[in-house]
């Protein structure tokens, strides 16, 4: 008889040891607050029996005759599926492992955890019984109230201080912050307006633009430019503070840096886009260019006569000294006046203030129809697809270009669109198509299986240093393109965007393998613990409810019998339960239906 005929609907398998204690029924219930109730009906009970959930004693909170009432921590299961043993003082005993229902979902627990691993860094237990019990649209309305996770004050004795803190913080928000969706969300757009370490590597430096980055995830894209154009941290990395007008006399001409990737990279990007995010053709079928160089200098021109914030307890200067909070100012005698001509014939008059001229510019690429698309396309290929369909991408699009109270530009309502939308929620009841989802890159990787297995993370952690080995090292981008290109294609892909694989080399998968290894292995120091103790619990009743445990956990049922049946024949070599499931959480870890989010 094969496992699966004998597991019973997941609802109650029996060992009795010895046969005094007989279970006559077992359920097991979810409650908001991240406790399980469990009714355990069985003969032959005592009075002062002591119950155990996942391996660890669990509190009666009502027994009577052959029945006891039982409340343990959710992180006892795993999977929804936990081993209830039973211990009469007299020795009489018995083991059950019992299914972990939600009362009230409104969702399947597939679904929770496929949208979990899209508005989240991954489902956690907690997580993904609070989805099923609020619905997708309450859990991210819930999210956009959720307490904001902060990045720790840079002390003044410390100016030079590293980003190694900004680092650790950054894991240890990821793992236990109450705001998922939006550190999520703050991330991928940071990775579209990117600056990096390797000019602001300074924590006081890089703080106030995380912080800002976050405080702005649900805010309106314009207001999101605004405030980062004027950001110092990204004034010092791509040279707009300090920026004067030309000067001949003295080989003076403003630095284009900043006018040209705010339309490459942060706006429009460089090809004229239709609604769904597939370029406009020419006569000859040729992608319409949205700017040239003579764009980027007028552009440059705009973003002239800025200069740092004043440093408190100093006067401003004309060129204020480095200090990083707050906006810049503008110093008008530095700021060029003159008449500047943007995209399509669009001119700002002459005469203006450094502040009308930037209004007016940002204003001006705010409205241009790429901007919709643009952003559509690559925060749905951070959250959710690297190869959304035209369709999908217009429909987040149109989101973006009118809410549902006509507002242009509201990043809620672009969240929505992303995450309720049918490609998205397709895979919750079907298996997608083969080009769907995308490679967890590997800050990613690190929190979501670190969230999956319940892990207890410290602040002073060492994971920055596992996800730099693999090829992303946090906050230290090599170029303004991000950590990897957004538009990457592999060539053996033909023709499909593939981003994070930019950075999978055989070094780095290898890497990834070994951190499997050491999450499982506690081998990530004190700050990191992973309690396997309920996968052990299942191990030691039978291996396939191990199985089964880390397919509804890891794989949310993506295991198919080949999969399964190769890790039962590996167990089969491990007597020791402890280590059966350490083994088998490294196999399903490590593999590339875990690997790949889809």
């Amino acid at each position: 008889m094969k496992p699966a005929q004998w597991f019973l609907s997941f609802l109650v398998a029996v060992a009795t040891l010895p046969a005094e204690v007989v279970v006559r029924k077992l359920e097991a219930s979810a409650q908001p607050g991240g406790a399980v109730f469990i009714e355990l009906q069985a003969d032959g009970l005592e009075p002062g029996a002591v119950v155990r959930v996942g391996g660890k004693q669990a509190v009666v909170s009502e027994a009577s005759s052959g029945r006891v009432l039982i409340e343990a921590p959710l992180k006892f299961t795993f999977g929804g599926l936990a081993v209830v043993e039973v211990r009469n003082p007299s020795g009489g005993s018995t083991r059950a492992v019992v299914e972990v229902q939600v009362p009230g979902a409104v969702v399947s627990w597939r679904a929770a955890a496929r949208f979990l691993e899209q508005a989240a860094w991954g489902p956690s237990p907690e997580s993904l019984v609070r989805v099923r019990q609020l619905g997708f649209e309450r859990w991210i309305e819930e999210q956009f109230q959720a307490p904001m996770s902060d990045y720790p004050p840079v002390p003044e004795e410390d100016a030079n201080q590293s980003l190694t803190p900004l680092q650790r913080r950054f894991f240890y928000n990821a793992i236990n912050g109450e705001d998922q969706l939006r550190q999520r969300v703050a991330f991928a757009l940071h990775q579209i307006w990117v600056v990096s370490g390797l000019k602001t590597g300074q924590a006081r430096m890089m703080t106030p633009y995380l912080r800002l980055l976050h405080r702005l995830a649900f805010d309106n894209y314009l207001t999101l430019m605004k405030e980062i154009t004027l950001n110092p941290t990204m004034g010092r990395y791509l040279d707009m503070v300090n920026n004067a007008k030309a000067n001949p006399a003295r080989g003076i001409s403003p630095n284009e840096n900043y006018a040209r990737e705010i339309m490459q990279l942060f706006t429009i990007g460089t090809v004229r886009l239709n609604l769904d995010g597939t370029p406009v053709l020419d006569a000859d079928g040729v992608p319409v260019p949205t700017y040239n160089q003579k764009t980027i200098e007028n552009l440059a021109r705009v973003f002239t006569g800025w200069t740092y914030p004043p440093t408190p307890g100093r006067p401003p200067a004309a060129t204020n000294p480095a200090y990083y909070e707050g906006r810049m100012v503008a110093t008008q005698s530095n700021h060029d006046t003159g008449a500047k001509e943007l995209l399509d014939g669009y001119v700002i008059p002459a005469g203006q203030s450094a502040e009308k001229d930037l209004d007016d510019a940002l204003q001006h690429l705010f409205r241009h129809p790429n901007v919709g698309p643009f952003v559509a396309q690559r925060l749905i290929r951070a959250l959710v697809t690297s190869n959304p369909s035209p369709a999908y991408v217009a429909r987040v699009a149109s989101a973006f270009n009118a809410n549902a109270r006509g507002e242009r530009g509201d990043l809620k309502a672009v969240v929505k669109a992303i995450l309720l939308d049918p490609e998205a929620r397709r895979g919750d009841t079907q298996n997608n198509p083969p080009e769907f989802g995308h490679l967890r890159e590997p800050a990613l990787y690190i929190a979501a299986l670190l969230r999956a297995l319940g892990a207890s993370v410290a602040e002073a952690n060492n994971l920055p240093s596992w996800s730099a080995s693999m090829g992303q090292n946090l906050f230290f981008a090599p170029s303004v393109f991000n950590y990897y290109s957004l538009l990457y294609q592999p060539p053996e892909l033909d023709g499909l965007y593939a981003p994070e694989l930019e950075i999978l080399t055989p070094a780095t998968a290898l890497i990834r393998a070994n951190f499997a290894d050491a999450v499982v292995f506690q081998r990530l120091g004190p700050a990191v613990n992973v309690d396997l103790t309920p996968l052990i619990e299942l191990a030691s009743v039978h291996k396939w409810y191990l199985t089964e445990a880390l397919n509804r956990g890891l794989l949310f049922g993506r295991m198919d019998e080949p999969m399964r049946d190769r890790i039962l024949i590996a167990l089969d070599w491990i007597a020791d339960p402890g280590l059966q499931a350490q083994t088998a959480t490294y196999l399903v870890a490590a593999s590339y239906r875990y690997q790949v989010q889809d």
